[in-house]
């Protein structure tokens, strides 16, 4: 698997065309229309909303998903791999069919971060229903990871 300051280095654009995403938690964001990110599938819970744009933070290993479709709609992303030991992703053959990627090495695996309401509590990630992404072809897909050890509020260290 890939990680994902590899895979997930925003590619050049041209001279394409700008769309601007309305986001309540981060303001209008400008991308290139390239760099909206499809979810056939939505995701867990939010089925409709299909379009989303990754914009990374000042902290390596996140990332804020934002939905191109509900401007309330933002997902904090953590790199899995970096936020916990001997975690691991085996992408099948109809999951790189579905992210329109040719090797596991195309596809980024950042998981869906949960912040506490307790400044005491420490935040958890969803272990369990990572996200895949594959920039270069500008899709991405809710994983659901039956037999994951880690589970969907797994605790951990934000970086940075």
């Amino acid at each position: 698997m890939t990680p994902p300051a590899a895979a997930l280095q925003m590619h050049p654009t041209t001279a394409a065309p700008h769309v601007t995403v309305r986001s309540d938690l981060l303001g209008p964001i400008v991308v290139p229309a390239t760099s909206l990110l499809a979810f056939d599938a939505g995701l867990f819970g939010f089925p409709e909303c299909r379009s989303f744009v990754l914009v990374p933070t000042a902290r390596e290993g996140l990332f804020w998903l934002q939905s191109a479709d509900h401007a309330a709609l933002a997902f904090l992303l953590v790199d899995p791999f970096t936020a916990c030991d001997g975690y691991a992703v085996d992408l099948n053959a109809g999951d790189l069919h579905d992210l329109r990627a040719s090797a596991s090495s195309d596809v980024a695996v950042l998981a869906i971060v949960t912040l506490p309401g307790n400044r005491t509590d420490k935040p958890t990630a969803n272990f369990q229903g990572p996200l895949a992404i594959n920039l270069s072809a500008s899709r991405g897909k809710q994983l659901a990871i039956g037999d994951n050890q880690y589970g969907v509020r797994y605790e951990i260290e934000l970086p940075g």
